[in-house]
């Protein structure tokens, strides 16, 4: 395809994109955060549903005008990403599991509405911008703007002020009686961690490898996320903002080899150097606590909020359905998920709050080893080529942070499309040239 016959898709997926990291961030309706992941769901598959069908239409037009010829066609293919390969290998595994599985639940979802559909759109709208996407500094600030909105709600809502009514307070309720768990435009404070590993990365990045004095602006939205971030006290937000920044900095700093070898050397050292403290030394602290505990082999169900539990049960269920898994989204139906709680409640778990272990149960080991493939290759290549394309350099360390946290996060669809997007968007920009026109613009 060539470059005249791609701008109309170009400028379809810029503003798709655009969406995402703005509206879809801050969208909510009337019922507030009282169903938020409702709100967002419909958001999200209206948007992407829409962008995918309006990618279909003008490709159609093009077909029937001939000006897209099956050559054309073949030539692209050639030149696919081998990321992108893996990514539809994935779905392909993806949809033999829903398949194979015994639950009706596995096209729509079930709790987390993560079935074939999402899924399936999560894969497509990557393939797509992977594809058609043109970095723009333009979509960097909107995220700004949108972030700093974001923020600042969550900054009301933490001084008791009901910003938009999104907290159902009635009578009997203040701010403060949900603040701890849910805020923001996102809801769970555990998702708004997730999100926030991508945006924290996106800044700071932004500042250090853009040109031009308009950059440090983003210094307003990066100060706001962490504040946020900070008040929250989410361990894996903290797990992937600050360790994948560090694995970042080697990578995304725009220096030599031999100063990236020194660096990545001493920050291994110093990791290493922190566990050897750890091992050695009973801290207060809770997460450091028990992961003193751990690495003396002393594990308990209760350790890392009681993920271990939902983790040693979900890796003894795997092996009955290795290749293939139970089917997506149907791990609240196993009976193992079910944990009786101090009180005498029920408990009920619908992921393995561990994004690579749910992948291996619900889709099995093809879907999963083809998911961190995908992760691999592109991650190497990020490796080779971050120095010289800024805006690789900068989606990469947001995919990074994200994939950190994921070991004790949930893929779901309030934060998950900005996931899938940043992948994208890093995907793109390793198959583009060295500098695009936009990041050499002051």
């Amino acid at each position: 395809m060539n470059e005249r016959l791609k701008k109309p898709y170009q400028a379809i997926t810029s503003v798709y994109v655009a969406l995402i990291f703005t509206f879809y961030l801050l969208f909510f309706d009337r019922n507030g955060l009282a169903s938020i992941s409702r709100a967002k769901m419909v958001c999200f598959y209206a948007l992407t549903l829409i962008y995918i069908a309006a990618v279909l239409v003008l490709l159609s037009f093009h077909c029937i005008g001939r000006k897209l010829r099956w050559a054309d066609i073949r030539s692209d293919l050639k030149g696919t990403p081998l990321a992108a390969w893996l990514i539809a290998l994935y779905l392909l595994f993806t949809v033999i599991s829903a398949c194979l599985s015994d639950h009706n639940t596995v096209w729509l979802g079930s709790i987390r509405h993560e079935g074939v559909l999402t899924i399936s759109l999560y894969g497509i709208s990557f393939l797509l911008i992977s594809r058609f996407y043109r970095p723009a500094r333009l979509h960097l600030y909107l995220f700004a703007a949108a972030a700093t909105a974001f923020c600042t709600i969550c900054i009301f809502q933490m001084c008791n002020i009901n910003i938009f009514g999104l907290y159902p307070l009635g009578d009997r309720y203040a701010c403060e009686d949900f603040v701890d768990k849910f805020i923001g435009t996102i809801g769970n404070i555990d998702f708004t961690a997730s999100f926030l590993c991508i945006a924290v990365p996106v800044f700071w990045c932004g500042i250090l490898r853009l040109k031009g004095k308009p950059r440090f602006a983003l210094c307003i939205p990066l100060l706001l996320c962490l504040f946020v971030l900070w008040k929250i006290n989410v361990a894996a937000g903290y797990l992937g903002v600050f360790l994948g920044s560090l694995l970042s900095l080697p990578v995304v700093l725009p220096c030599g080899k031999r100063t990236r070898r020194i660096l990545s050397l001493s920050l291994a050292a110093l990791l290493l150097t922190a566990l050897i403290v750890v091992y050695f030394v009973k801290f207060e602290q809770t997460e450091l606590r028990q992961l003193h505990h751990i690495l003396h082999g002393r594990i308990r169900d209760s350790y890392a909020s009681g993920r271990v539990y939902i983790w040693r049960r979900t890796l003894r269920a795997v092996p009955e359905r290795l290749w293939f898994g139970s089917g997506p989204d149907t791990l609240c139906h196993a009976a193992f998920a079910r944990q009786e709680t101090a009180n005498g409640a029920v408990k009920v778990f619908d992921a393995a709050h561990n994004e690579y272990l749910t992948i291996l149960y619900h889709q099995g080991l093809f879907a999963l080893l083809a998911y961190l493939a995908a992760l691999g290759v592109t991650f190497a290549q990020w490796l080779r080529q971050a120095k010289e394309k800024p805006v690789a350099a900068i989606a990469g360390a947001a995919a990074l942070c994200y994939c950190t946290q994921a070991f004790f996060g949930i893929s779901q669809l309030i934060t998950s499309p900005f996931f899938w997007c940043a992948f994208a968007v890093l995907t793109n920009a390793l198959g583009g040239k060295k500098l695009s026109k936009n990041c050499r613009k002051n």
